[in-house]
C-alpha cells in the first residue's frame, strides 16, 4: 500500500529545485507520521547560514501538530539536544514550535527527552527563558496531586530559578499573567491555586507575593458572590446549579476550603513558621483585602488564623487601632479598619472580654479626646459634619460590641461597671449626636442593648433627632454607612472551619418581649412636638 503523502517528504526525499511557489504557500496539514531519518542540524545550520530555508519552513509545521507522532518527535528532540547552541534567536519560531508541542502524556522515553530539551535549551540560551516558563506554567491548570505533568513542571521551574536566579521576576509574572480566567471552570482555577500553593513550598521567599495572587483573585470571586441569594439559602441546601452566579459561589468555597486547610497545615507548625505566615497572611489583608468593599468571606482567613493564638489576635487589633488613629491614613482606610475591630470585638468567640473591654477603653478615650478637643474650640467646626467620618467610625466600634457582646455583659457586674466607667452617656450626647449620623440599624441595635443594660440610656435623643425640624437647605442628609465583615460566613463547603468560631446570637436585645419600634412610637406619642410637619420627618 502506498504511504500517505507528508508535507515533510521534501526534507525525507531528495530536495526537488522546481518545487512552485504556489505549492508552497498552501497551507500545510502535518501529520508526522513517517519513521525515517531527518536531519534537523543539517535544515538548521543551511538556515542559519542562510543557504536554503525552503526545508526549514517545512520545519516550522511542527507548531500545526501539537499532537505529533511520539517516535518522529523523539527523533526530533534527540538531534536537537545534541545541536542546542544552533538554537540561536534567529531560529526562535522552530524553539516555539518544539515548546507549542502537547507533552503532558507523552511516553517516558520522549519525556525524558523533552524535559531535557527544555532545561538544556534554558541553561545555553536564557534568551528562551521567557516562553519557556510560561510554557510550564501553562499546564499548572492540572491536579497537582494526581497529574505528573504537574510535577515535572514543578521540577523544571525550581531547576530554572537555581540555575538563572534572575529568573524569579519572570516566573513570578508568569503566574500572575497566566491565572485562568475568572469565568473559567471551578476545578481549572482551584487547580492553579494548589499548583500556586505547591509552587510557594519550594519557592518560601515568593510565598508572600503567591498569597497576593490568590487573595487577590478571592476577592474579585468574593465581589461576584450573590449574598442576597447566599442569606436566603443560609440554613437550606444551596442549589448552586440554580444560582444565578453558582459558578463564582462554587469555585470561590473550593478556594476557601484549600486556603482553610493551608492555614490549619502552617498554624499547627512550629512557632517560626506559624508567625511567618500569619505575617505573609497580613501583609495581603492590609494591601487587599482591608480596601476592599463589597466582599463577605475571604477576610475570614486573617480570623481563622487570629484564632490559633492569643498572641495573634492581640497583634491583628493593635494593628488595626493604630491605622484608625493615624491621621494620614486615607479616610477610606481609617473606616475600614474601625469596621474590621468592631466586627472582630463583637463577633470573635475566642477573643475573651476582658481584652473586648480593655480596646473599648482605648476607643472611648479617644473619643473622648476628640470631645475634649471640639470643646476647646480646636477641633473641626460642629457643622461641618462629613469632616468628622473618622469620629463617626470611631463611635461604630463601642456601639455595635456593646449590641453584639450583650449577652456576656449580662449579668456579670464586673463588666458591667467597666463599661460604666466609659462614660457613653457623654459620647452619645455630644454636640456631634453620633446617635444621628451613624449607621441607623446599629444605633437602634445598640440603644436596646444599652438601655438593658442600664449603661446609657439613648432613646430620648434618638426621638429629639427625628423631631427637630430644619430649613431643608441647610439640613446635612449625611448617615456612616458601614459594614461589619465578620457577621456571617455563608460558604457551605468551607463553612465548617469558622463556624465554631463566629458568636451566633443575635446583635443586641435579644427579647420575645421586647418590640424596639413599639418602643420608639409610644416615646414619640408621649414626648411634645417641636416645630410643625412631622410626616416629613417620620413618614
Amino acid at each position: 500500500m502506498a504511504s500517505s503523502y507528508s508535507p515533510l517528504s521534501s526534507i525525507l526525499k531528495s530536495s526537488s529545485l522546481n518545487v512552485s511557489n504556489k505549492k508552497l504557500a498552501q497551507p500545510l496539514q502535518v501529520r508526522f507520521d513517517s519513521l525515517v531519518t531527518i536531519d534537523v542540524v543539517s535544515i538548521l545550520k543551511d538556515y542559519i547560514e542562510g543557504r536554503s530555508d525552503v526545508k526549514y519552513s517545512q520545519l516550522l509545521n511542527l507548531k500545526n501538530d501539537p499532537n505529533v507522532n511520539d517516535a518522529f518527535l523523539l527523533l526530533i528532540l534527540q538531534q536537537v539536544n545534541n545541536a542546542i547552541s544552533l538554537l540561536v534567536p534567529k531560529v526562535e519560531q522552530f524553539v516555539y514550535a518544539l515548546l507549542n508541542i502537547s507533552w503532558t502524556t507523552r511516553p517516558p522515553s520522549v519525556l525524558d527527552e523533552y524535559l531535557s530539551f527544555v532545561q538544556t535549551l534554558v541553561s545555553a540560551h536564557t534568551y528562551y527563558c521567557k516562553p519557556v516558563v510560561k510554557m510550564l506554567v501553562s499546564n499548572l491548570t492540572l491536579d497537582p496531586d494526581t497529574e505528573l505533568a504537574t510535577r515535572h513542571a514543578h521540577d523544571l521551574l525550581r531547576r530554572i530559578l537555581e540555575l538563572i536566579p534572575l529568573s524569579q521576576r519572570i516566573v513570578l509574572d508568569s503566574l500572575n499573567d497566566c491565572f485562568p480566567y475568572i469565568g473559567s471552570g471551578c476545578t481549572e482555577q482551584v487547580n492553579y491555586v494548589r499548583n500556586l500553593l505547591v509552587f510557594a513550598e519550594y519557592h518560601v521567599t515568593a510565598r508572600s507575593y503567591i498569597l497576593n495572587i490568590i487573595t487577590g483573585r478571592m476577592i474579585k470571586l468574593d465581589s461576584r458572590v450573590p449574598i442576597e441569594d447566599l442569606l436566603k439559602s443560609f440554613g437550606l441546601t444551596i442549589n448552586l446549579d440554580n444560582s444565578v452566579n453558582s459558578k463564582a459561589v462554587q469555585t470561590l468555597d473550593e478556594m476557601m476550603k484549600v486556603m482553610f486547610e493551608l492555614c490549619n497545615s502552617k498554624c499547627r507548625s512550629d512557632w517560626d513558621v506559624h508567625r511567618s505566615f500569619y505575617y505573609d497572611m497580613y501583609s495581603a489583608f492590609e494591601s487587599l483585602i482591608l480596601p476592599a468593599v463589597g466582599i463577605h468571606h475571604v477576610h475570614y482567613l486573617m480570623f481563622y488564623i487570629c484564632s490559633t493564638k492569643p498572641v495573634l489576635y492581640e497583634t491583628f487589633i493593635e494593628r488595626l487601632w493604630t491605622m484608625f488613629q493615624n491621621p494620614s491614613s486615607p479616610l477610606n482606610i481609617r473606616k475600614s479598619s474601625a469596621d474590621y475591630l468592631a466586627s472582630f470585638l463583637g463577633k470573635a468567640a475566642f477573643v475573651p472580654m476582658k481584652v473586648v473591654n480593655f480596646c473599648l477603653e482605648r476607643v472611648c478615650k479617644w473619643i473622648h479626646a476628640y470631645l475634649d478637643r471640639q470643646i476647646k474650640g480646636e477641633g473641626i467646626a460642629v457643622f461641618k459634619i462629613r469632616a468628622h467620618a473618622a469620629f463617626y467610625a470611631a463611635c461604630h466600634i463601642p456601639f455595635y460590641v456593646v449590641a453584639a457582646r450583650h449577652h456576656d455583659y449580662l449579668g456579670n457586674k464586673k463588666l458591667l461597671t467597666e463599661l460604666q466607667a466609659l462614660d457613653l452617656t457623654r459620647i452619645v450626647s455630644s454636640s456631634l449626636n453620633p446617635l444621628r449620623y451613624c449607621h441607623a440599624t446599629t444605633v437602634r441595635q445598640f440603644a436596646e442593648s444599652a438601655s438593658h443594660l442600664q449603661v446609657v440610656f439613648c432613646h430620648t435623643i434618638m426621638i429629639r433627632n427625628q423631631r427637630v425640624c430644619l430649613p431643608e437647605a441647610t439640613t446635612d442628609t449625611f448617615v456612616m454607612e458601614t459594614e461589619y465583615p465578620f457577621e456571617k460566613y455563608l460558604l457551605p463547603m468551607s463553612m465548617n472551619f469558622v463556624s465554631s468560631l463566629v458568636i451566633d446570637k443575635p446583635i443586641g436585645r435579644d427579647d420575645s418581649l421586647y418590640d424596639s419600634d413599639q418602643v420608639m412610637e409610644e416615646l414619640l406619642s408621649e414626648s411634645p412636638r417641636v416645630g410643625g410637619f412631622m410626616h416629613h420627618f417620620l413618614g
